[in-house]
């Protein structure tokens, strides 16, 4: 692990110890949370850093003490939030919905206590290897190991179907947390890394600075013939990541992209979740600077998830000119 890598964790490390300090007369309303916890991803992971910027607007903006607790991804947060084991959690549309329908993962089990509040901002397929791998693409995978990130993330719940239905065939899938799996490419053990995850990707900024690396994604061409995969995942849509986001961009990178999101569970006061929403959009400058990916959070991003909102959530989005479809009304 690199000195850089190791005062970062210490770096995260302090920040939630700050953030879990409580305030000792902090008035927190009845049937509020006393203290929040926020189940997150990898540490180092746009995802985590994001989150701690969540927890500082809860902190600072509205008296209750917060921790960012690192978690194995998404597909472990909605168990988590639906068994109401966490305050909040982070949520990607892919396994959101498999909760929801009770696909995929899930073995038939619907997860439906979960509601989204917030959209937290667009997630990229994205991967890297060096450059001198001679790896461009998603088809120059065959025969590599491809790092996916944790088991029950969705880099490990979506790259593995897709490139099976599209006939690449990896040597191996390796599990791990983003700054292991690049510790593992650096050294020469993994041939590269896929991910989901927002932009910039900054393992891939940091890496940049001292391996020249190829960095691609998966393209609309490419979903085309995955048609089980798309017909399974019909919320994902393309975009482009402009050329210079990292110094292998020489030019637009077409690639697909989902939302990401907070939920909680049903049973969590409306007014809280109602004030959290109103704080959040309050104070974006402390989320931006806790991740640049939260400049993509929109009031309007929450009608892209694929689950229903939370009745506090819906009250401020209306009153802020949202109309919320019927498909993202919760059942009674």
């Amino acid at each position: 692990m690199t000195t850089t890598r190791c005062l970062k964790m210490l770096f995260f490390g302090f920040i939630v110890f700050q953030l879990i300090i409580g305030v000792a007369n902090a008035q927190v309303k009845p049937g509020w949370p006393k203290n929040v916890n926020i189940a997150s991803a990898s540490i180092g992971g746009a995802t985590y850093l994001a989150s701690t910027g969540l927890a500082k607007v809860l902190y600072e903006k509205m008296g209750i003490p917060a921790s960012v607790e690192v978690g194995a991804g998404s597909t472990a947060n909605v168990k988590i939030v639906n068994d109401n084991l966490a305050t909040i959690g982070c949520f990607n549309a892919p396994t959101a919905y498999e909760g929801w329908m009770g696909l995929g993962w899930t073995k038939g089990k619907k997860y439906q206590d979960a509601r989204i509040i917030l959209h937290q901002n667009n997630t990229y397929f994205q991967l890297y290897a060096l450059k001198k791998s001679g790896i461009k693409s998603i088809y120059d995978l065959n025969g590599k190991s491809l790092g996916v990130g944790p088991i029950g993330g969705a880099p490990h719940t979506l790259y593995r179907p897709l490139l099976e239905e599209l006939g690449i065939k990896p040597s191996r899938y390796v599990n791990a947390g983003i700054s292991d799996l690049d510790s593992q490419l650096r050294d020469g053990m993994l041939d590269a890394n896929a991910n989901t995850t927002s932009v910039p990707w900054v393992t891939v900024k940091e890496i940049e600075t001292v391996f020249d690396v190829n960095v691609f994604g998966v393209g609309e061409k490419d979903l085309a013939k995955a048609p089980k995969f798309k017909a399974m995942y019909p919320f994902i849509g393309f975009t482009r990541i402009p050329k210079g986001t990292y110094k292998a961009l020489t030019g637009d990178l077409t690639t697909g992209y989902f939302g990401s999101f907070y939920a909680v569970h049903k049973s969590l006061p409306d007014d809280f979740v109602y004030e959290l929403c109103k704080k959040y959009f309050e104070n974006t400058d402390i989320l931006v600077a806790a991740h640049p990916s939260a400049k993509e959070a929109r009031l309007d991003g929450v009608l892209i998830s694929p689950i229903p909102l939370h009745p506090g959530a819906i009250k401020y989005y209306k009153e802020k000119g949202l109309k919320i479809p019927d498909r993202l009304i919760p059942p009674k």
